[in-house]
């Protein structure tokens, strides 16, 4: 460590300067757990996020993280209704019960659902009349052979012998009976066969063959979303959090600043809820300064990244493995997971993360 009068602070090792040491172990390689944090409140059955970054997350890539155990950040470079679009795509991706399924009137057209059935890939909708009461069905099977695309969903959809569940209804009976009846969707009603949700034979058979999918209470698939410090954050987060946002993350440059502050503090106040991740820094003061302000997780690298131009430009960061060691320490008892951004170019660099103090890696 060099003196306190000098500009020059300890030696900074990267991932490329350090090799783990290997021990005596007594534990197989079937027997070790994955589980980690991506923020306070969120569980990962990977420690694997990807990253926000317009090239890397967006829906697609969100719903493919979350179904292997992960999280994916969708990227902000999007406008609020883009952005909560691609979110809500996720939620709705699967679920043990969709609590609110895409519906259709009777006065849409053959057009209008084969529009929707392919912006969203599913093949059944509801149809609902103005007080949200459940009416019929149109399915793919229904507009197979329909050539007329301006026919109204009322004529062609299925509107008699309707197989209704009831919100009491567990997986294992709706299982049951969308086999009995051959049939891919229940619609599930209330008292008044106002519709309420939505169980689909497709995602009750992913709880099996995606055992490890990261999901919320509800069966729904976990995202995350990137959002900016100050300008629209708080609007755009208003919109996230409503499409079903698990997380929101603070993306900045340089996250130890007044306007990261200002925007915790903003967020904290509006979604109490809301798990608040903020980003990235590279010093145990800047983690001290964010947990002081309530975050629920931290972003750490400044500069690591292949394509990340900050040291170049600005001659700013810090070696990300000591960077991740020192912010580890100044977090503990904290309870805030530390998530290491930037770096990795091989599997082993996602353990030497680990083993410096990270909770997860972000990748991409």
């Amino acid at each position: 460590m060099a003196s306190n009068n000098s500009k020059f602070l300890e030696i900074g090792l990267t991932f490329d300067d350090v090799l783990l040491v290997p021990a005596y172990s007594e534990v197989l390689p079937s027997e070790v757990s994955l589980h980690s944090r991506f923020s306070k409140n969120l569980q990962l059955k990977v420690p694997i996020v990807s990253a926000a970054m317009d090239t890397v997350t967006e829906s697609k890539m969100a719903i493919a993280m979350a179904q292997e155990g992960g999280i994916g950040v969708i990227h902000k470079n999007l406008s609020i209704e883009e952005q909560s679009d691609k979110v809500r795509k996720v939620k709705r991706s699967e679920s043990g019960m969709i609590l609110d399924p895409i519906t259709l009137s009777k006065s849409k057209t053959v057009a209008d659902a084969l529009n929707c059935m392919k912006e969203y890939s599913i093949g059944g909708i509801p149809v609902v009349d103005n007080n949200k009461k459940l009416i019929g069905i149109v399915t793919n099977r229904d507009l197979r052979f329909e050539k007329q695309l301006d026919k109204k969903i009322g004529d062609v959809m299925t509107s008699e012998n309707l197989v209704t569940g009831s919100k009491e209804l567990t997986l294992k009976e709706a299982e049951i009976i969308l086999q009995e009846n051959k049939i891919e969707k229940l619609p599930i009603v209330d008292k008044d066969y106002k519709l309420i949700g939505l169980i689909t034979f497709r995602d009750i058979q992913k709880l099996t063959t995606k055992p490890s999918s990261n999901k919320d209470e509800f069966g729904r698939l976990r995202v995350a979303a990137a959002v900016g410090a100050g300008g629209d954050s708080i609007e755009r987060t208003e919109m996230l959090y409503n499409a079903g946002l698990d997380a929101v993350v603070i993306d900045t440059a340089h996250a130890h600043t007044i306007s990261v502050l200002e925007t915790i503090k903003k967020l904290k106040s509006k979604f109490p809820s809301l798990d608040v991740v903020a980003g990235n820094i590279a010093t145990g003061d800047a983690a001290k300064f964010l947990a002081k302000a309530g975050v629920d997780g931290i972003k750490v690298g400044i500069g690591p990244g292949s394509i990340c131009t900050t040291r170049i430009i600005a001659g700013v960061g810090y070696p990300q493995l000591s960077a991740i060691h020192n912010i580890s320490k100044a977090l503990k008892g904290s309870d805030i997971p530390v998530i290491a951004d930037g770096g990795v170019k091989h599997t082993g660099d996602i353990t030497k993360s680990i083993a410096a103090g990270a909770d997860c890696v972000m990748l991409g």
